[in-house]
């Protein structure tokens, strides 16, 4: 029987995980309510899926946050209860297999290196765009974690000056702007409607709150991006995560704020992330191997 290596993305609004056998086959995935004791509930779904897929050899788990991934720890986390917890241990005990621990972010770019658009490049910026964001620093063909782990965390760069309120206790981050939860936020304060962040976008034509709404966000993501671009100067900016589904609408006013805030170079290409919202699980999977000291995952192809 084949080896399988189970994967498990913690999302701020649910949790996501499948099971890859070692060709890169999709055995079985499925998703929940990210509500509740976060640890419990990931330690029990382990060890189900361990229960009803033996051949398991390994275990990859990824949150967003501060993730030390040397030591398995959940340093912090803004949107999640986790602080502190030495998930990587937690979910190894739960299931008796080896388990690596990683943050979200990071292993979305894991994935799109090995297997998406950051295929061949040896530095880009890919910034998944959810409930919260983050990038993952690929730099020289390995992935920067910094160093204190913190690497990537741009979602809580401040970017307008005495801005909005953020959940980190700061003022002005940019997820509270270009976060899909923050996109969904903004407009419902505004124009007094809960529609979230998809509906938002398809209003974008004859509604002047959405699109607002939208143009903020954009202006937010290119001034961010463009400090990353001037101090990494990568190939490429993989833009991925639920809100990459927009598309050209989201992509084409981001590349045009992007040029006229780097005038004086060019800037480097935006490409939509080929595994969507799929790529935390994917890198998940892609750590599970790797906590079973296999090399699998570099014959997979999606």
């Amino acid at each position: 029987m084949t080896n399988l290596y189970a994967g498990i993305d913690i999302g701020g609004t649910s949790t996501k995980w499948m099971i890859v056998n070692s060709s890169g086959q999709i055995v079985a995935d499925g998703h929940y309510d990210s509500q509740g004791n976060i640890v419990t509930k990931v330690e029990a779904l382990a060890a189900d899926l361990v229960s009803k897929y033996p051949h398991i050899t390994g275990v990859g788990v990824i949150c967003p946050g501060i993730v030390d991934e040397n030591s398995g720890t959940v340093v912090y986390a803004a949107n999640l209860e986790l602080a502190g917890v030495p998930l990587a241990d937690a979910v190894a005990h739960a299931t008796k297999r080896p388990t690596f621990l990683g943050h979200d972010g990071r292993a979305a770019g894991l994935a799109e290196a090995v297997l998406g658009a950051g295929r061949g490049a040896s530095s880009f910026i890919m910034m998944p765009i959810g409930t919260g964001i983050s990038v993952a620093l690929m730099l020289n063909g390995g992935l920067w974690s910094g160093q204190t782990f913190c690497a990537g965390e741009v979602g809580h760069a401040p970017i307008f000056l005495d801005g909005e309120e953020c959940r980190c206790g700061q003022r002005g981050c940019l997820e509270v702007y270009a976060s899909a939860k923050g996109i969904a936020r903004r407009y419902a304060r505004l124009s007094g409607h809960d529609i979230g962040a998809k509906a938002i976008e398809e209003r974008l034509d004859d509604d002047l709150i959405a699109r607002d709404v939208w143009t903020t966000a954009v202006a937010a993501l290119a001034m961010s991006l463009a400090h990353l671009v001037l101090a990494v100067d990568p190939e490429r900016i993989i833009i991925g995560g639920g809100l990459s589904h927009a598309g050209d609408t989201l992509l084409l006013p981001i590349q045009h704020h992007l040029d006229e805030l780097l005038r004086w170079r060019e800037a480097p290409p935006l490409v939509t992330a080929e595994l969507g919202g799929a790529a935390g699980r994917w890198g998940a999977a892609i750590l599970g191997c790797q906590a079973s000291e296999s090399t699998d995952y570099e014959r997979w192809s999606v």
